[in-house]
């Protein structure tokens, strides 16, 4: 009798042992799991750039009255890598030769002629590539750089400029040394800043 107890107090004591060992075992396996995962939590994803895009302006606008025409005019010239706009107000007296430059340049089986109104439209299947607007003292004109061919764009241009010389009354060889003139000021402004920043790095040595 005494020897089945100690047989049943022993399988206890193994059975207790066998829990201890699976708790130990559990709970040694829980703390490793949470361990592992402190350690490799996923970074965020990171967020999409957006597309870049490139976008460049240059705009200038010019105003300029001739005293002995008594007359004034206003051009405004704005160019991006998507299109390309020229505005012009001036005399009436100066429509005729805009018309006589527009005439020379331009394709006629793209005009129409409404009253004293003269419009140049050119279109694709994705919308408006070029219209130009002429009426008494004003011209508006509109590239889209984006369908129409470099050659074109360098064309319209150009005659953008020179029409912006005859209503104007300037030319190009005055607006160059207006340029040269202005560059030339604005260098010597710099070199006497610079001078005073030199002067006043030594006064600050000195003290």
């Amino acid at each position: 009798m005494e020897f089945q107890n100690t047989q049943k107090l022993k399988r206890s004591i193994r059975i207790v042992d066998a829990k201890k060992a699976i708790c130990t075992a559990f709970v040694a396996a829980l703390f490793s799991t949470l361990s592992l995962s402190a350690q490799s939590t996923p970074n965020p994803p990171q967020t999409p750039n957006p597309p870049e895009t490139s976008t460049s302006e240059t705009r200038s606008v010019s105003t300029s009255r001739n005293m002995e025409e008594n007359s004034s005019s206003s051009i405004s010239v704005a160019t991006t890598n998507e299109n390309y706009k020229f505005r012009a107000r001036y005399n009436k007296s100066k429509t005729e030769g805009v018309k006589a430059m527009l005439l020379e340049n331009l394709d006629k089986d793209n005009l129409k002629v409404t009253g004293s109104t003269f419009t140049w439209t050119d279109k694709s299947t994705g919308g408006e590539v070029f219209k130009c607007r002429l009426s008494k003292g004003q011209l508006r004109i509109f590239v889209d750089k984006l369908e129409a061919s470099e050659d074109f764009v360098n064309k319209i241009s150009e005659l953008g400029n020179d029409i912006k010389h005859y209503v104007s009354g300037t030319s190009a060889l005055e607006e160059s040394k207006k340029a040269k003139a202005k560059a030339e000021r604005e260098l010597e402004r710099a070199e006497r800043e610079l001078a005073r920043a030199k002067r006043d790095v030594e006064r600050a040595g000195n003290n």
